[in-house]
Order: C-alpha cells, then sequence, then structure tokens
C-alpha cells in the first residue's frame, strides 16, 4: 500500500470520528439549570441504579441507553388547597369537621422547598416524577384535620386563634415531611369557610358577647366614672388645703417682712438722727470756735489799734480826722506864705510833731 493510500485511509478514519463526535456529544451530554435539581440513574451499567448525589448546575454526562436524568424544581414550590382559581391552578379547600360538629372549609397556601443536597433520597425514596406532590397533600389534610378540627365555634372568628392553628399545622406538617427531604417554609391560612346557618349562629353569638361586653364596659365605665369623681373631690379638696396652707405661710412670711422692714427703718432713722446730731455738734463746735477766734482777732486788733493810738499814730490819725472835718469851701491861698510842698510843717500845724529829715544830695 503507498503512503498516499495511507494518508487517505487515516483522514478518512480522522473525519469519521469527528463526524461521529459532532453527532453523538450534544446527544450525550445533560444541562441542568440554575432553578433545577438533578439527580443521574445509571440505566445500562455495572452497578446500576441512582447516583448517590445531587447533579449540580452545568453540563453532565448523559448517554442515551445508558444515563437517565431526572429533573426536579429546586425555586420555592407553592401547594394550593384553596377554592379559588390561582395561576390557572384549580384546587378545593380541606373539609374539616369541628369538636361542635360543624362542616368547615379549611383555604390554605403551603411554601415549601425540595432539600438541596438530598434530592437524590428523595428519588430513591419515591421514585421518579412528583410523586412528592402527592404525599405532601395527603400530610396537609391530615394535618389540617387534626389541627382545625379543635377549633370550636367560638374560635372561627378569632384571628388570634387563626393565626395559633396555622402555626401550628405549620410546625407538625414539617415534622412529618422532615423524612420526605421537604422542607415547609410557611403554612399560610386563608380563610375558613363554613355553612351560612354557622355563620349567622356565630354572628349572632358574638354580637350576643359584643352586646354582654358593651354593658360591663358601660357598668365599668360608670364605676370609672364614680372613682374619677373621688378622685376629683379629692384632689380638689387637697389643692385647697395646699391653697390654705400657702396663703397662711405667706401671710406669716409677709408679717415678717413687714416687721424686719419696721426694724431696719427704725434703725435708720436712729443711725441717721445721730449723724445728724453728731454732725450739728460738729458744726456748732466750729462755728463757736469761729467766733471766738474772730472775737479774739477784733481784740487784738483792738488793742493793737489803742497802742497805735497811744503813739504817734495816735496824733497822725487826729491830723487826718481833723483835716477831713475841715469844711475850706472857697479859699485863697498865697504860696508865698504857706509851701504846699511842706508836708511836714503843714502836718506840724495839725499838732503832730513831725521829725525833719534832712536830705542829702547824691
Amino acid at each position: 500500500m503507498s503512503s498516499k493510500v495511507k494518508y487517505y485511509v487515516f483522514g478518512g478514519l480522522v473525519g469519521f470520528f469527528t463526524i461521529f463526535l459532532a453527532v453523538a456529544i450534544p446527544f450525550s451530554i445533560a444541562k441542568i439549570r440554575v432553578d433545577q435539581i438533578g439527580v443521574r440513574v445509571k440505566v445500562w451499567s455495572v452497578k446500576r441504579g441512582v447516583v448517590p448525589k445531587d447533579g449540580l448546575v452545568g453540563w453532565h454526562r448523559g448517554i442515551p441507553k445508558v444515563d437517565q436524568w431526572d429533573r426536579y424544581d429546586g425555586t420555592l414550590q407553592t401547594f394550593l388547597r384553596t377554592s379559588e382559581r390561582i395561576e390557572k391552578i384549580k384546587t378545593e379547600p380541606i373539609k374539616v369537621r369541628t369538636i361542635d360538629d360543624y362542616d368547615v372549609d379549611v383555604e390554605l397556601i403551603i411554601k415549601y422547598i425540595l432539600r438541596r443536597g438530598e434530592v437524590y433520597k428523595l428519588r430513591m425514596l419515591l421514585g421518579p416524577g412528583d410523586r412528592y406532590k402527592i404525599i405532601l397533600n395527603n400530610e396537609a389534610v391530615d394535618v389540617a384535620r387534626s389541627v382545625f378540627g379543635k377549633m370550636g365555634e367560638k374560635d372561627l372568628y378569632d384571628p388570634y386563634e387563626r393565626r395559633k392553628r396555622a402555626e401550628e399545622a405549620g410546625k407538625l406538617l414539617a415534622e412529618r415531611m422532615k423524612d420526605r427531604y421537604l422542607d415547609i417554609i410557611d403554612v399560610l391560612l386563608l380563610d375558613l369557610r363554613f355553612d351560612p346557618k354557622l355563620d349567622r349562629l356565630i354572628r349572632n353569638r358574638k354580637l350576643a358577647e359584643q352586646d354582654t361586653l358593651v354593658n360591663i364596659s358601660k357598668t365599668r365605665a360608670a364605676d370609672e366614672r364614680g372613682i374619677t369623681m373621688t378622685i376629683d373631690s379629692t384632689t380638689e379638696a387637697f389643692v385647697e388645703k395646699i391653697m390654705g396652707d400657702r396663703n397662711a405661710k405667706l401671710t406669716i412670711l409677709e408679717a415678717i417682712t413687714n416687721q424686719r422692714i419696721v426694724e431696719i427703718t427704725a434703725a435708720a432713722d436712729k443711725y441717721m438722727i445721730e449723724k445728724k446730731a453728731a454732725s450739728d455738734r460738729y458744726k456748732e463746735e466750729r462755728l463757736a470756735a469761729g467766733r471766738l477766734l474772730v472775737r479774739k482777732v477784733n481784740a487784738e486788733g483792738e488793742n493793737l489799734k489803742r497802742a497805735a493810738m497811744i503813739g504817734p499814730g495816735g496824733d497822725l490819725i487826729v491830723a487826718m480826722e481833723a483835716a477831713r472835718n475841715i469844711n475850706l469851701g472857697d479859699i485863697s491861698i498865697s504860696t508865698q506864705q504857706i509851701d504846699l510842698l511842706d508836708i511836714e510843717g503843714i502836718i506840724g500845724k495839725f499838732g503832730v510833731a513831725v521829725e525833719k529829715k534832712e536830705i542829702t544830695p547824691p
């Protein structure tokens, strides 16, 4: 065989296997989406059965006739037992008979999710498909009948009792589905529907109970009103007592204050009188001292004047007085006989002895 033929054969085989893989690989791969949980089952193998682990999101081996993939909903799911159509799903409420032998329709919405990591156990327990929904429905009916069936007619209208029963049903259902690899997130009680006759009966009883409560409330209100009036009167008396004590204290304080004012005023007047008397006494003493000093000065002046009158000074004063008293009128004086510039001579004519001093020319 020539080398060219070998190359042709080898190229043909490579092309065949390439085409085979291109056609076979898409059919040999299984895809698991984000919202899914995959479980692989070995159909044809040495060890057949469920692979003991959940398939992660992505691409996995899925050879036809060899591998089988069961895909489960991995999101939060809703189970309905209501009388209304929700999202194109028509269901019916759960029939429950209460302890008073009344038929009641319980409408429930159950939120649950498959437990990731253990879905393969659910597949091994129940097989393929959504058989777990059948089990969930049966358990929900049994739980509703056991929990809501204990309610009496008085509990049907009580919102707190309804909420309490719903929480109890959620806990009980979660406990029962724990071994079925389902996690119950919440149980919502939409409504409790019952026979219209029972509705009227319960309503009439509730109205009667409300009337009784209203009467009790009125009685209590009257009692409370009496207590309030007693408290008001007591409070008013207490306020009046406080005001009386306050006025008495104010009167006492006012009297004490007035007395203190009188004492302070009297002390001030006494102090002012004492100071005024002291100042008047000091004034009189100063005035007396001044008058005494004036008298002394006058006496000394008189003494000095007398002493002056005894000597030459007295003669001068007498001459001056005599000169003042002379009334000359119109008189003619001869300057040849009287020298007007001779002062000493003129003074001598009045009887005053004047010592003449000779003036020596310089």
